[in-house]
């Protein structure tokens, strides 16, 4: 009797270890038996997420009972330790970062950062945070996927490329001082006055806040943690909030590091965004597998080819763009053909008080693959750029591939 159960035991280990299988057109997976799905595991999980803990062991509550779930979480330990290292030499009054394997949803490091304790949680979680100009990816993306814009389409502009007013905006007149990027250089530099009139003449409000929709914004981007949503916000018969929100210049467009990640994966991804999580799989006391990471994506933000031009919009920030200084000389040696793209953001916010820095991007070489949110917050002088911060993220991830 003791081998027959043995053997049922075997069974049953490799039926929940090696399946979902299909079985007389009905569909069968741990979920199924035993109850426990995302929606589960961020239930018991998000709460101590948000005050930087993950504990190894979950108490979850499945179809008929109460199960002790041992945890593997889907960090990156190296990483999670370079950016330790990081922001423990350069001291930023806040900082966060966020990055995750774009083609599974896999987060490799979910960082948090604060030289004074301040009660605020997890920063890297907190969806408040001005978007300023990484707004500028949605915006571009738009304009490329409709075909409102290529690359290399020319868009002048009078005024400073940080600046934004009304008459720039609507009384554009050709002058002597006009300036004429491409899309590429406008995006790189990060001219507000061009994305402000690619919102309002290109695109309209309806278009703007559709793409917002499809790349995350005012939307539950929950899976095994539950995120507050990113907001993008503007009155349909205002034309300058159309231009502000387009270009980013606005406090009422939020972003949080977990969804600035996402971002970058989707561009990455040939414009399909995936659902991170931070659970791989939970066994019982056991070692029975109670659940496995669900990959879960979206529908398609954008279209593959619009997904190639937004990239190489990207790679100019890096290479010859506001993000340059963060990655001189980074291209040389064993890190000359990794393809990296980003885009920065800077602006005031309240929560917490200070500048926030942004870098959103992504690196690829290969098959192997990783986007990223970089946040640091400074009340009064920089200590470190987000986007150096992503770039020795980059170099530690890349280095340790076989």
């Amino acid at each position: 009797m003791q081998r027959y159960v043995g053997l049922f035991a075997v069974a049953l280990f490799v039926y929940l270890s090696v399946l979902p299988i299909e079985l007389a057109a009905v569909r069968f997976n741990r979920s199924d038996l035993f109850g426990i799905d995302q929606s589960v595991i961020a239930e018991a999980l998000t709460d101590y997420a948000e005050r930087n803990q993950y504990p190894d062991e979950l108490m979850l509550s499945g179809l008929d009972q109460q199960y002790l779930g041992r945890v593997e979480y889907t960090f990156d330990t190296d990483l999670q330790d370079v950016l330790a290292g990081l922001y423990r030499r350069y001291r930023p009054d806040y900082a966060a970062f966020v990055a995750l394997e774009p083609t599974t949803g896999d987060v490799m490091a979910l960082f948090s950062w604060e030289k004074q304790h301040s009660g605020l949680g997890n920063l890297a979680l907190r969806s408040d945070y001005p978007a300023a100009s990484i707004f500028k990816i949605v915006t571009a993306a738009a304009a490329l996927d409709q075909g409102k814009l290529e690359p290399d389409t020319v868009l002048p502009f009078n005024g400073k490329r940080s600046s934004l007013y009304k008459r720039q905006v609507f009384r554009h007149r050709d002058n002597k001082w006009t300036r004429r990027p491409t899309l590429v250089k406008a995006f790189a530099e990060s001219v507000n006055t061009v994305f402000a009139r690619i919102g309002v003449f290109r695109l309209g409000a309806d278009t703007l806040q559709d793409y917002a929709a499809r790349f995350g914004f005012n939307r539950e981007l929950n899976g095994d943690l539950m995120i507050r949503p990113s907001m993008m916000s503007l009155s349909p018969d205002d034309e300058w909030s159309l231009a502000e929100a387009a270009s980013g210049f606005t406090r009422a467009n939020t972003l949080s590091p977990w969804h600035g990640a996402m971002l970058a994966g989707a561009v990455v991804n040939d414009g399909v965004m995936l659902r991170p999580h931070i659970v791989r799989a939970v066994t019982d006391e056991f070692g029975l597998p109670l659940y496995a990471r669900e990959i879960r994506d979206l529908p398609p933000s954008i279209s593959p080819e619009a997904a190639g031009k937004l990239r190489r919009l990207m790679r100019e920030t890096v290479r010859r763009g506001s993000a340059r200084s963060g990655f001189r000389k980074f291209f040389r040696g064993e890190f000359a053909d990794i393809d990296v793209g980003g885009k920065t953001g800077s602006l005031t916010g309240n929560s917490p008080q200070g500048r926030t820095d942004w870098f959103v991007g992504y690196a690829s070489r290969g098959e192997r693959k990783i986007a990223f949110a970089s946040l640091t917050v400074n009340i009064e002088r920089w200590t470190v750029k987000s986007a150096y911060v992503a770039r020795k993220v980059v170099e530690a991830y890349f280095s340790a591939e076989e």
